[in-house]
């Protein structure tokens, strides 16, 4: 449970109050919801979650993922698709029927939404019924023939990629949703109030049978003790949090902000990343992992600001990810466009020549 408080002074105040205190449950309120499963991986959902669960970096992530699919494991993993082929629904089928109730099997295409979908691509997926210990099992056996030294690692993303894909091809789950009203006394006064929000049951697993604890919080779904009003708790520990309303971006979050703002592809995302710490405009906070810009980062970046704006910036950079999508797609010819991106360079790229030279 959180209770918010704005002031340092007050929290700390709070917490000395509270530690040893009593409180109590005075309402409760139960609900049954139907809860969906996400789609499954494309890259930037990909890297959002591989980045945090293996503690990696994004072009660790990429590189595993690579690996997967040069071994024939994993279909192409450079997409912005959602979409589910066909073969992707019989894989689904086979592997749902057969370890679950067949009734659990409910195939979706999530087509995808965005305008700038890279060609005929699919979403990230496994190309056999295999799970990662079957997988592990096959390949050891030779039951499985691939090129790939399959590790630890390896096997953990295609775990997170293989649970992801069957989830979203499974049936909705039903949860016992519970939200809690809890009053804090200290020596007879009411002192402060908060809900405790979350699932006490799940009432039917659906997708949720090929998940494990670790991955359901991202569908929101996030267990709480079972309360009814009266119940009287013991507050056993109390701490102060200071929380910001902003924080920096780790990897992760960094590519999710690239991806919902138009600024690079699949196929550019972890590169960016990789480029920003070779080149040393970025650092990573050591246990926060936040993603800090360096002296020399922000120094490149207010030169380039001032002097080439346009070049550097949101704006420019989806109109140009934009006419490279329409070449993609041959609704525009290559050569006019580099033409015209040559013509707007010139203009404003081009220096005069120092002075004292000879321009002939």
């Amino acid at each position: 449970m959180g209770l918010k408080v704005k002031h340092r002074a007050v929290a700390e105040a709070t917490f000395r109050a509270l530690e040893g205190s009593k409180a109590e449950v005075e309402g409760v309120k139960r609900e049954r919801r139907e809860v969906n499963p996400l789609p499954p991986f494309e890259t930037g959902s990909m890297l959002q979650v591989a980045t945090r669960r293996l503690r990696a970096s994004t072009e660790r992530v990429m590189r595993l993922a690579q690996d997967l699919f040069e071994g024939g494991v994993i279909t192409y993993h450079r997409t912005d698709s959602t979409r589910v082929s066909d073969e992707g629904k019989r894989i689904a089928r086979e592997y749902i029927s057969s370890r679950f109730d067949p009734d659990d099997f409910v195939p979706r295409t999530w087509e995808p939404e965005s305008e700038h979908v890279e060609g005929a691509h699919e979403c990230i997926r496994p190309t056999r019924p295999l799970d990662a210990d079957e997988l592990a099992r096959a390949v050891r056996e030779g039951t499985f023939r691939t090129t790939l030294r399959i590790t630890g690692d390896h096997l953990r993303l295609y775990d997170l990629i293989f649970r992801r894909f069957m989830a979203s091809q499974m049936k909705p789950a039903v949860v016992e949703w519970q939200v809690a009203e809890v009053v804090f006394e200290v020596d007879g006064v009411k002192v402060a109030k908060v809900e405790l929000e979350g699932v006490v049951d799940i009432v039917e697993e659906g997708f949720t049978k090929v998940l494990t604890e670790y991955d359901l919080p991202a569908y929101g779904i996030r267990r709480v003790p079972e309360l009814e009003e009266g119940d009287e708790l013991d507050v056993l520990e109390v701490a102060v949090i200071e929380r910001h309303d902003v924080y920096p971006y780790d990897q992760s979050e960094l590519v999710q902000d690239m991806k919902e703002r138009g600024l690079g592809r699949p196929s550019t995302y972890a590169q960016i990343v990789e480029k920003l710490f070779r080149r040393g405009y970025v650092y990573e906070v050591p246990r926060r992992r936040w993603v800090v810009p360096t002296m020399l980062g922000r120094a490149v970046h207010d030169y380039l600001s001032s002097r080439y704006e346009r070049f550097v910036s949101e704006e420019t950079t989806r109109e140009l990810e934009k006419r490279m999508d329409e070449v993609a797609l041959d609704r525009t010819d290559y050569q006019s466009e580099v033409t015209e991106l040559y013509r707007e360079l010139k203009k404003d790229v081009d220096m005069p020549p120092p002075d004292g030279d000879d321009e002939g």
